[in-house]
């Protein structure tokens, strides 16, 4: 998100935004909260921030030293949110949300860079009995403690899709199965106008969407329950996300939503799945080899 709006930085985000320091500081007062974006008065220190935010996220995706990188993180996806709150929307908030709970969360376990440097600390440790036994404590603690940061994430999720659903099945359109025919009308928000009219225009699509975004919304939590209706409850959310997508061209709203709803899959699942493109990758490779 922020190398999309990277070009127009300053004019979204900086010393050029409508949104002035002094409105930015005001707010700030009235609201008791705070902006680190604040403090950049000139051009020269929002651009040292603004890149430093960028690097935040770079690290925090390759996982290098995530304990500390995600709370930084997380201070300065606050700060961006309330230099500009009129941007963003409500995935942004939920991005924030899932960030808090998963400063307490071990992210680096598995595929980034500090798995690599907690294999080169554990082959320097000396081994000694008083060690192993503080270690072990220290992980069953740490691993509590994920799980709590990991549950409460998932609960943030959970509430969000209900409680999305219960307002959704208060509104007459929604009642009637007709919202997704509105929602599809409005041109502000239709990249491609002509799927968007194919849509509306068929009477089954837009009622069966309309009363499939209400279901798959309000029984999420429960979906996610078993294994067989948590594959089946992912892939129907993700599917929904994708049309919003692309239907609606809320790209970064969607893409957030899928990404938080993966954390509801399992690691044995990821673990299948890196077999499975190994085992591609291993059987591409003897191919390539072969024909040459």
């Amino acid at each position: 998100m922020l190398l999309v709006d990277y070009g127009d930085r300053r004019l979204l985000w900086g010393p050029e935004s409508p949104w002035t320091k002094d409105i930015l500081e005001e707010r700030l007062a009235e609201d008791g909260t705070f902006s680190i974006f604040a403090l950049a008065s000139y051009g020269w220190q929002f651009e040292l921030l603004f890149h430093f935010f960028i690097i935040l996220a770079a690290l925090f995706m390759l996982g290098w030293r995530t304990r500390l990188i995600t709370p930084a993180l997380a201070v300065m996806l606050w700060s961006w949110r309330e230099r500009q709150p009129w941007l963003l929307d409500g995935g942004d908030d939920l991005m924030l949300l899932v960030l808090i709970y998963l400063c307490f969360a071990d992210l680096s376990a598995r595929w980034s860079m500090d798995v690599g440097r907690a294999k080169k600390r554990a082959v320097h440790a000396v081994s000694s009995s008083p060690a192993v036994l503080t270690s072990d404590v220290r992980w069953r603690m740490a691993t509590v403690v994920h799980n709590v940061a990991l549950l409460a994430a998932l609960l943030q999720v959970s509430i969000l899709y209900v409680n999305t659903g219960l307002l959704k099945v208060q509104g007459d359109l929604w009642q009637e199965g007709t919202a997704l025919y509105y929602a599809l009308h409005i041109e502000d928000v239709q990249p491609f106008p002509n799927l968007s009219r194919a849509i509306y225009d068929n009477a089954f699509l837009v009622t069966l969407g309309t009363y499939a975004a209400v279901f798959i919304q309000l029984t999420f939590p429960l979906l996610m329950l078993n294994g067989l209706t948590r594959r089946l409850g992912i892939v129907a959310v993700t599917g929904m996300h994708l049309g919003v997508g692309v239907l609606m061209g809320l790209t970064s709203f969607s893409f957030i939503m899928i990404v938080t709803d993966l954390l509801f899959i399992r690691d044995s699942s990821y673990e299948r799945f890196a077999s499975w493109a190994r085992a591609i990758r291993i059987r591409y490779l003897r191919h390539a080899t072969a024909s040459t």
